[in-house]
């Protein structure tokens, strides 16, 4: 009986004492629950036998057309704002139109279906204008000419900005002094600030590590013994800027560090929210121009977000989504990894470009969307990218596109969102041992805590010596969004909700010999008016 509650629950309905007897009457009342749930459309708040036996009407084997979907009951009220709350526990997708089949959706090429909204579909988010401020963006700005000077100026803003940040937000750094001058302090408590030159783990199971500002360099030494501060050493990278606190060893040629901070953000972040009944969804590494680009999955999604698909919860979410905001790898490219050209169903890099902005010519007009680049794009590898040339930008000229860099970060109706495609997750999980690729919200919160999306040159993720460090991470977001790594995951980290925003690709041959699994065909979307993000899923259709 509990199943039985809980498989209506899911969708956000009640049982009537009286219905539920009557479904515990059937031979197997499990199994008939799965049935009558499949073949309700438009799931209402309170199950009455009526809904049942019009839905119980549809299991009987048919020699004639398909039945019309019974019409929903208008004297139940719309559900309210946390009843669908739940809703990427959905495994199943109901269409309004009939179905031929009932199998798992698996990775395809392009489908060729009509795409429409139903005469009768009035979503909420048309009746809002787009609101987009782009707060800091590369595109247009660069200046690098890959000189010795352009990294020294890039290293210097980076130190300049970080130094800045912790003396201004952390009290234990509030009188921090010059390496240089170190030797001549005579104090028991000194406070510095530095970039990370070089660290490593002594044989004793030490930290040692080399600490550089514009005067000096240090050798530090963070002991195994100091509860506090090792386990923050483990978490050190190449090239960032820290503070230290701690005192000069008795031969003064060693700094023995008490305690390690890192700018970090604040506990309590305060949340900017929509003044408006809105949501925006995010749609990361759609990758076309794969073979295995999931295609049937792509298509349930767009008749999803034109109002054709769902039950009546999924479509008011869907009738509320403003934005969507697409973070990079929005084609397959070519060359990108060994190989690749085997696994290409478009071989050609345009019209890569070309078969995508077909796709979203399929997106409601009164959706606006966000798109920038990712390592898989045709923009240049080091980060940060600029947003897609003009003529990329001219082939999505139907659709209401607004291109940015990698990383951005800009605000929809007042609520800030921070979004980098996420090449240096790997960067990240590499150096730091507790971390993981495939838990990529966990490498964001450690982003987070560094004030830096990529702090460590040399790595995984090529960087570009701008002028101004656009990898720092200046404002504290109210969305924290990210891709690359093909997994669905949500998080929250001191007020900022964390994105990792899966794919529309299966697993590949290449991700298979690295054992890399991904997540995909799921959309993250965030109710920017009251600030909670939920889940949807597109890998199973009727």
């Amino acid at each position: 009986m509990k199943s039985i509650i809980q498989l209506f629950s899911e969708h956000g309905t009640l049982i009537q004492p009286d219905t539920l007897e009557y479904l515990l009457s059937k031979n197997n009342p499990e199994q008939f629950c799965e049935n009558i749930a499949n073949n309700i459309t438009e799931y209402p708040l309170v199950l009455t036998i009526n809904h049942v036996k019009e839905a119980e009407q549809q299991l009987i084997p048919l020699t004639t057309a398909p039945p019309t979907p019974p019409k929903p009951d208008e004297s139940v009220s719309p559900p309210e704002e946390n009843e669908y709350g739940e809703i990427h526990d959905q495994k199943i997708l109901t269409s309004t139109s009939p179905q031929t089949n009932s199998m798992p959706l698996t990775a395809s090429t392009m489908i060729k279906e009509p795409i429409y909204s139903p005469s009768n579909w009035h979503p909420d988010a048309k009746d809002y204008d787009s609101d987009i401020k782009i707060i800091q963006d590369i595109t247009g700005n660069s200046i690098s000419e890959g000189t010795t000077a352009d990294f020294a100026k890039l290293f210097a803003d980076r130190f300049d900005v970080l130094r800045n940040l912790l003396r201004g937000q952390r009290r234990e750094l509030s009188h921090v002094i010059p390496i240089k001058r170190v030797k001549k302090a005579g104090l028991d408590d000194i406070q510095l600030i530095g970039i990370v030159e070089n660290y490593r783990t002594t044989k004793n199971g030490h930290i040692f590590l080399e600490l550089e500002d514009d005067s000096d360099t240090l050798n530090c030494i963070v002991l195994k013994n100091n509860r506090d501060a090792f386990p923050l050493a483990e978490d050190l990278v190449l090239d960032e800027i820290i503070g230290i606190t701690g005192n000069l060893s008795k031969h003064g040629d060693l700094f023995l560090v008490d305690n390690i901070i890192y700018p970090d953000i604040s506990l309590n972040n305060r949340r900017h929210k929509a003044n408006a009944p809105i949501h925006a969804a995010f749609l990361s590494d759609i990758h076309i121009g794969s073979k295995e680009f999931m295609g049937k999955q792509w298509n349930a999604f767009l008749k999803w977000i034109n109002g054709n698909m769902g039950n009546s919860r999924q479509k008011q979410v869907a009738g509320k989504i403003k934005y969507l905001i697409i973070p990079g790898d929005i084609v397959d490219g070519i060359g990108v990894y060994p190989n690749q050209d085997k696994e290409l169903s478009i071989v050609d890099l345009y019209k890569q470009y070309e078969a995508l902005a077909t796709e979203l010519e399929k997106i409601p007009d009164h959706i606006s969307m966000i798109i920038q680049p990712g390592n898989h794009d045709a923009v240049r590898p080091a980060e940060p990218q600029p947003a897609f040339d003009k003529n990329i930008q001219k082939l999505f000229h139907s659709t209401d596109a607004t291109f940015i860099g990698n990383p951005a970060q800009f605000s929809i109706h007042s609520v800030e969102i921070l979004s980098y495609h996420g090449q240096s997750l790997m960067d990240f999980a590499t150096n730091i041992q507790r971390l993981k690729y495939n838990e990529p919200v966990e490498v964001m919160k450690v982003m987070l805590q560094k004030h830096h999306l990529a702090p460590m040159y040399g790595g995984y993720t090529p960087l570009a010596p701008e002028h101004k460090d656009y990898m720092i991470i200046n404002r504290v977001p109210d969305i924290f969004v990210t891709g690359h790594v093909h997994l669905a995951n949500l998080g929250e980290y001191r007020g900022v909700t964390l994105v990792n925003a899966s794919s529309w690709q299966a697993q590949t041959s290449y991700q298979k010999m690295l054992n890399f699994i991904p997540d995909p065909a799921k959309l993250p979307i965030a109710d920017l008016q009251h600030g909670k993000v939920t889940m949807m899923d597109f890998n199973k259709q009727i």
